[in-house]
């Protein structure tokens, strides 16, 4: 096992175990390196630190507050004209190419979720995918740096933009201040981003709808790391998160056998006995974090699939869904994983078959 894996199965223990996340809550969020952004393609890079509130910061809140923009009567949300925004403010955020949506992340708070946990990929993917809020902060670094103030003169040219369907839709807090954007729950702007083609240095003609007349330039680097977006790469690499507050216990079905481990009360139990909390927890902790190694890109018919594994998660609470991994044999390297139904990822086998094992041995 390389040793990024090492480190994401030793953060996810401690979140598990100990309930520590703000290793995934103070990511990267001032300058994000577009360059080569780790959310946009698989090269390794090191997280930056947020930039120090700029002198200018006050003066730009001030604009921000002067801001005279469209209300619609059901909706809180300012469209603004003018769209800045600390990284921290983003609360929303859509990719369309085409016509077509593409990518969304959106924050849900909910009372049984760790607060990093609040984020979700509503696509492709869904609300059990968790987000690796580091890598998010680092794309959200770079709609923060789009100037969409300083307009550029495009009469006589094609800039592509009265016909597009490419855009950037953005809900956030009408604030650049990290501070500020961080203790304010909700969003009360809104603004969508249209893109156009391009000149001949490749950077991208764009504008805010609604206001179509101010013409801006985002650079070729910046859209890019966006439209080409691999969604894949914001989430941490587990098949889910379940918090142990929010457990009534779990069934792990392998062949025709069923293992039960439960919280009953102050006791952890594994089918009728009674074991120590940290036994308990370690196989907690194990049954998720199996890491997800790619994505599926072939499924096989449902008559072809052998189950090697099934794990539910049973929740003491209405409110936190069931969670059911399924785990199928898919070829001498991999497992494929469907998650409540949706086959989405792959697995190494091997690991699969070590759970088995560790699971066969606890009981």
């Amino acid at each position: 096992m390389d040793r990024r894996n090492t480190d994401m199965k030793n953060k996810i223990k401690k979140i598990l175990l100990l309930g520590m996340t703000a290793m995934f809550t103070a990511g990267a969020a001032g300058t994000a390196v577009i360059s080569c952004p780790v959310w946009a393609d698989e090269a390794e890079q090191n997280s930056e630190t947020a930039e120090e509130p700029k002198a200018e910061d006050a003066a730009v809140e001030e604009e921000i507050a002067d801001q005279t923009d469209d209300k619609t009567e059901n909706t809180d949300l300012k469209t603004v004209e003018h769209p800045r925004m600390s990284a921290y403010s983003i609360r929303r955020f859509s990719i369309v190419k085409g016509g077509e949506e593409v990518f969304q992340i959106k924050q849900e708070p909910a009372d049984y979720k760790m607060d990093f946990d609040y984020w979700e990929i509503t696509n492709p993917y869904d609300e059990i995918a968790t987000v690796n809020t580091e890598n998010m902060y680092e794309m959200f670094g770079v709609l923060a740096a789009f100037d969409l103030s300083n307009g550029i003169d495009a009469a006589n040219t094609d800039t592509g933009l009265d016909n597009t369907k490419t855009y950037f839709t953005v809900d956030f807090v009408n604030t650049v201040n990290d501070d500020t954007a961080k203790e304010t729950q909700d969003a009360d702007a809104t603004a969508t981003i249209l893109i156009g083609n391009t000149d001949e240095n490749g950077d991208y003609y764009a504008c805010v709808k609604g206001y179509e007349e101010a013409v801006y330039l985002l650079s070729k680097e910046s859209v890019n790391s966006l439209l080409e977006l691999k969604p894949f790469n914001l989430i941490l690499k587990i098949p889910a998160l379940v918090n142990i507050d929010t457990l009534d216990s779990v069934d792990m079905s392998i062949g025709k056998k069923t293992y039960t481990m439960k919280l009953d009360g102050s006791d952890y139990k594994f089918g009728k006995k009674t074991v120590k909390k940290e036994k308990f927890t370690e196989l907690y902790q194990a049954l998720q974090s199996i890491m997800l190694d790619s994505e599926v890109e072939e499924t096989k018919d449902a008559a072809d699939k052998e189950e090697v594994l099934t794990v539910t998660f049973h929740r003491n609470t209405e409110e936190a869904p069931e969670i059911t991994l399924k785990y199928f044999a898919y070829d001498d390297t991999y497992d494929s994983l469907e998650i409540n139904g949706t086959e989405r990822f792959l697995v190494k086998a091997e690991d699969v078959d070590a759970l088995v094992k560790q699971i066969k041995k606890a009981f």
